[in-house]
């Protein structure tokens, strides 16, 4: 998935918290985090509990959650951020496996992934584009992820085709989707109005039968229709 760039037009800068359970690994990503303009680190916890606790007192844009924690894991602490608020959003750090687990997380909400082990500026790209309404799948993960859903006995995570088909607008936009980019980006990308592109996000989410726009950007990458040449709007 395409990197996505913080908007010139943003004032406010992005609030984060960091949620791990090793205190290296989560001040050493404080520290890079710190110096970037445009990103607020608010506060870290090292467990689920911790977490919800610190944002019943200072709400944030993006929570930064390891997945796999003592006690709470991040599928129930994602469950329990977004039904408390569904303004923040959930970026989930993992490492390679585990993708039952990873999915479960997509499938409570979170808005995306990246792994323990990417570069400095992958997880700032996955920031921005999470903080932005858009999503972020770890392209060097997502083909794994998707190797592993499609051997799992009886599973059908992710659809082969459609409940309807998508007309060509809806198509443009599922593509759009899978780059990682928000509706106000699809909306001046494709010159329609933001309350359009919801339109179309809604449809896309009936059609595909799925609960998020994170899990229709892995239908989009598992048919290729995020590496697509773009097209002309």
């Amino acid at each position: 998935m395409k990197p996505v760039p913080a908007s010139q037009a943003d004032v406010q800068p992005i609030r984060l918290l960091i949620v791990d359970d090793h205190p290296l690994f989560r001040r050493g990503v404080r520290l890079y985090l710190d110096v970037i303009a445009d990103i607020q680190v608010v506060g870290e916890a090292s467990n689920g509990e911790e977490a919800l606790g610190l944002l019943e007192q200072n709400p944030v844009d993006v929570v930064l959650l390891d997945l796999q924690m003592p006690g709470m894991d991040g599928i129930e602490v994602t469950r329990r951020i977004l039904a408390g608020n569904e303004r923040t959003r959930v970026l989930i750090l993992t490492s390679f496996g585990g993708w039952d687990r990873v999915y479960a997380a997509l499938k409570s909400g979170a808005a995306g992934y990246v792994l323990k082990d990417a570069e400095p500026e992958e997880l700032v790209a996955a920031v921005r584009a999470v903080a932005a309404g858009g999503s972020y799948l770890s392209e060097q993960a997502t083909a794994q992820l998707l190797d592993h859903l499609d051997m799992r006995s009886g599973a059908e995570p992710v659809r082969d085709q459609p409940v309807e088909p998508l007309s060509q607008r809806e198509r443009e936009v599922l593509q759009l989707i899978a780059r990682g980019q928000s509706n106000r980006e699809i909306a001046e990308h494709l010159f329609l109005s933001e309350t359009t592109v919801k339109t179309h996000v809604t449809n896309i989410l009936q059609k595909l039968n799925v609960k998020s726009r994170t899990q229709a950007a892995l239908y989009a990458m598992r048919h290729q229709l995020d590496d697509q040449e773009p097209f002309d709007a």
